[in-house]
C-alpha cells in the first residue's frame, strides 16, 4: 500500500513535537486560516489524486491529542488493506452517550442542531437532527482520517457543495463564518466544528465508499 501521512505543523516551533512516522506539511504561510485543514486537503489531493496513495493530514498534536502512537495507526492500516477510508475517534465513548455528533456538538457549540436541520434536507437527510441516530462505527468527531482518490474526490466534492448551500443561506452561512467561540484568546468560527461532523455525513450518503474504523 502506498500510504502518505502527513502531519500538518502552523510555526517552526512546532516541528519537534513531529513524528518520524508522519511526513511534514508546512503550513506556515496560510492565506485562509478560518478554512482550517480544507486549502491543505485540496492542496494534496492535487498532488495525489493521479496516484494509488492512501493519504491524509493529521494534527501535530497527534501524540497529545489521540494517545495513540503514530506506528501503531500506520501499522493498522497496512495490515487492513483494501478500504478506501481509514480512520481513528479518540472519543469512542460518545457512540453510548449520544444519538449522533451534532447533538453532542450542541451541547459546546449552540446553534448546532438547528444549522444542522437547516443544511441537511439540503442534501438528503430528511430525519430531524434530534431523531437522527448514526451507528457506532459511523462516529468519527476529528478529521483523522486516511483515503484513497475514490474517497477524496467524492469527499471534496460533497464539502464544496455543504459550502456552496451555506454561502446560499444567509443563516447557514453566519453561523459556520461569524459565529463561533474564543479560545486561548483567538476567534475560532463553528465553521471547523461543522466540517468535522460532514465527514460521518458524507459516509452515510456514499455507502459505497468503504469504511474502516480504528478499534
Amino acid at each position: 500500500m502506498n500510504l502518505q501521512i502527513y502531519q500538518a505543523y502552523y510555526e517552526s516551533a512546532q516541528l519537534p513535537n513531529l513524528d518520524p512516522v508522519f511526513i511534514p506539511y508546512d503550513n506556515t504561510v496560510n492565506d485562509a486560516p478560518h478554512l482550517r485543514e480544507l486549502p491543505m486537503w485540496r492542496k494534496l489531493y492535487d498532488k495525489h489524486k493521479d496516484t494509488d496513495a492512501h493519504w491524509g493530514l493529521l494534527s501535530w498534536r497527534w501524540v497529545q491529542k489521540t494517545g495513540l502512537p503514530p506506528f501503531q495507526f500506520r501499522d493498522w492500516i497496512l495490515e487492513n488493506p483494501g478500504y478506501d477510508v481509514y480512520h481513528f475517534d479518540p472519543f469512542k465513548h460518545l457512540a453510548n452517550e449520544v444519538p449522533n455528533l451534532w447533538v453532542q456538538g450542541d451541547r459546546w457549540h449552540p446553534g448546532m442542531i438547528n444549522f444542522a436541520n437547516r443544511l441537511l434536507p439540503k442534501i438528503g437527510i430528511d430525519t430531524p437532527v434530534e431523531q437522527l441516530r448514526y451507528l457506532p462505527e459511523d462516529f468519527a468527531s476529528c478529521n483523522y482520517f486516511i483515503g484513497n482518490t475514490k474517497f477524496w474526490k467524492n469527499y471534496l466534492s460533497f464539502l464544496d457543495l455543504c459550502l456552496k448551500l451555506c454561502e446560499e443561506d444567509e443563516a447557514l452561512s453566519n453561523y459556520i463564518y461569524k459565529e463561533g467561540q474564543t479560545y486561548n484568546g483567538h476567534f475560532l468560527p463553528y465553521f471547523s466544528f461543522v466540517i468535522e461532523r460532514l465527514f460521518t455525513i458524507h459516509n452515510i450518503l456514499n455507502r459505497d465508499i468503504t469504511v474502516k474504523r480504528y478499534p
